[in-house]
């Protein structure tokens, strides 16, 4: 019952969120209600590593190590972005003056919506059949498409059009994927059903080897296009820029995180049947990590700059799947979770300082915002350091892993371009941090106006700053988490 319980939790704080009268107390219902089910979450991880897998609906949910590590992910940062809500909605806007009362009235829209994209995210972790995996990723999409276009001017509707459109055709491939699996599967399987990922791991070996590849790259283009792994990342961009910077930080930290369990799902069951599959992933993810990164370095508006940064990221847990095996696995959740603390707290800390200045999105037109706004320049310098992987934030370990699965299976050429881009990340972050919070602040800009965010916005960075410090530090405190997750 408890992954049930961890399902449906999540829509009944929607329901309570959007019955409820009164946008403080929503706000607060919202923080609630994600609170309890990031504690069940909590649970559910523990019970998971005490006792092994959970299952339930007759096999068709599956909670084992990956699914309860993604699920305590999701639960984690979509407390933080409740608590960040609070005080952010409706958020800032270069229209909003003007628009004030329509973004008031689509807010508890917003707040009841989210509960649901949570649910959906967690549906996607657990689920132990392939076609409601796919299934559970298009109703991602569906649930966050709304979110995107909150703002709803020309550029937030043209980017959750984009957004929608580019998923759903992408994901599309991913549809015939599966049925390719389960109609190549079915034959061997008898009784049992082929739509069980479980059952699949069975029969692998049996499915005939083109059949197998075709399916499997067929799911790559499907879920690498909702991951955001290049050349499939074209709807990145417009979709985190124009976002509320709570739904950029969801969709930096968990929601581009996601696709890869459906990734890794099918790729520990064909990887070890076909190797070459391992070596496409692995320069796919090599390719993404150097088109995000030189992308990220030529932008000036601050969130395009982290959208296309995380487009490079996420090749890193591409390039750590195809180098197989326990260590690939492991270093690819490992960095999963670091990327989503660095990232959900750098979308924060540009969303903080886009509040503070009333709208001003281009780093050439911000500077000297440091002392105005300490809390927020030293959780985005924090979230730079670790995005370029330095000591001692999460990303220094999850970097760390990568390269070290890297080595292992003696993939050079890889590691080589993974390390070289990681100075290139560190160039444009530490770029970043300089040009919006040192130096002279640019004439159009208007200091005296610019204070510290509200206290729930910065109570989220610093919870944000301080688990990416913990998890760097003490990295083994997810280990039992991680090595399941490896091992499945």
């Amino acid at each position: 019952m408890l992954p049930i319980a961890v399902l449906a939790l999540p829509l009944l704080t929607a329901a309570a969120v959007w019955l409820t009268r009164g946008v403080r107390v929503r706000a607060w219902v919202w923080v609630a209600g994600s609170a309890v089910s990031l504690v069940l979450a909590a649970v559910q991880a523990s019970r998971v590593v005490s006792d092994g897998p959970i299952t339930a609906l007759g096999g068709e949910l599956l909670v084992d190590g990956l699914a309860a590590l993604m699920a305590l992910l999701v639960g984690f940062l979509a407390f933080a972005c409740a608590v960040y809500a609070a005080g952010y909605l409706p958020g800032v806007h270069p229209l909003e003056a003007s628009r004030r009362e329509v973004l008031e009235r689509r807010t508890p829209m917003f707040q009841a919506l989210f509960p649901v994209l949570q649910a959906t995210l967690l549906w996607v972790v657990m689920t132990n059949n392939i076609v409601l995996l796919w299934v559970a990723l298009e109703a991602t999409t569906l649930a966050s498409a709304l979110l995107v276009s909150f703002y709803w001017d020309g550029r937030a509707i043209e980017a959750g059009y984009k957004y929608l459109l580019l998923l759903t055709v992408g994901i599309t491939a991913a549809f015939f994927g599966c049925v390719l699996l389960y109609s190549a599967a079915a034959p061997h399987l008898g009784s049992h059903s082929a739509l069980l990922i479980s059952n699949l791991r069975n029969v692998a070996d049996k499915i005939p080897r083109d059949i197998a590849v075709l399916a499997t790259v067929l799911l790559l283009i499907g879920f690498g296009t909702k991951a955001g792994l290049a050349p499939f990342h074209p709807w990145v961009a417009d979709a985190y820029a124009e976002a509320p910077a709570v739904m950029s930080a969801f969709l930096g930290s968990v929601i581009s995180k996601v696709p890869f369990i459906g990734i890794i799902r099918v790729w520990q069951i064909m990887g070890p049947q076909h190797p070459e599959l391992n070596t496409l992933l692995l320069w796919l993810g090599a390719f993404t990590i150097v088109v995000g990164g030189f992308l990220a370095l030529a932008q000036d508006e601050l969130k395009r700059m982290h959208a296309y940064s995380s487009v490079a990221q996420y090749g890193y847990v591409a390039l750590a799947l195809g180098t197989g095996g326990y260590l690939g696995y492991y270093a690819a959740a490992l960095f999963m979770v670091s990327h989503a603390l660095t990232k959900g707290l750098l979308f924060f800390t540009a969303g903080s300082v886009i509040y503070a200045t009333k709208g001003q999105r281009s780093m050439s037109a911000l500077g000297g915002l440091g002392k105005r706004l300490p809390v927020t320049a030293a959780c985005s310098l924090a979230g730079a350091l670790s995005l370029a992987g330095l000591p001692p934030f999460s990303g220094f370990a999850g970097k760390a892993a990568v390269v070290f699965a890297a080595a292992t299976a003696a993939q050079w050429v890889p590691l080589g371009i993974a390390v070289a881009m990681s100075l290139i990340t560190m160039a444009y972050m530490i770029g970043m941090t300089q040009r919006v919070f040192r130096g002279a602040a640019p004439a159009g800009l208007e200091m005296d106006t610019v204070h510290e965010v509200p206290a729930t916005m910065r109570v989220a960075m610093m919870l944000l700053a301080a688990a990416m410090l913990a998890v760097g530090l003490l990295p083994g405190l997810l280990d039992p988490l991680l090595d399941l997750a490896a091992r499945t």
